[in-house]
């Protein structure tokens, strides 16, 4: 399971998240994690995954940074067809 389809599924917020993580996390990193603009240290992914009993693994984040890299392609090839027409 994805960070974010976690957090929609448990009703929090990225602030709300991060505070279970601990004092040292922001809301800021929780957004940039979950819509895979960031991957977590090797030892936030640890953290995440026992805080999550185990919903979101390691894996999920590389699987949304390959997403988030596949929207930005998508978004780029668009503008590029928009901009030859």
């Amino acid at each position: 399971m994805q960070l974010d389809a976690f957090i929609r599924e448990k009703s929090l917020t990225d602030e709300g998240f991060a505070k279970l993580l601990g004092p040292d996390v922001s809301e800021w990193a929780v957004r940039k994690w979950r819509y895979g603009q960031r991957i977590p240290r090797p030892t936030m992914q640890q953290r995440i995954a026992k805080t999550t009993n185990g919903a979101v693994t390691p894996n999920d984040f590389l699987a949304a940074v390959m997403a988030s890299g596949q929207r930005r392609e998508q978004a780029a090839a668009k503008r590029l067809s928009g901009a030859a027409a």
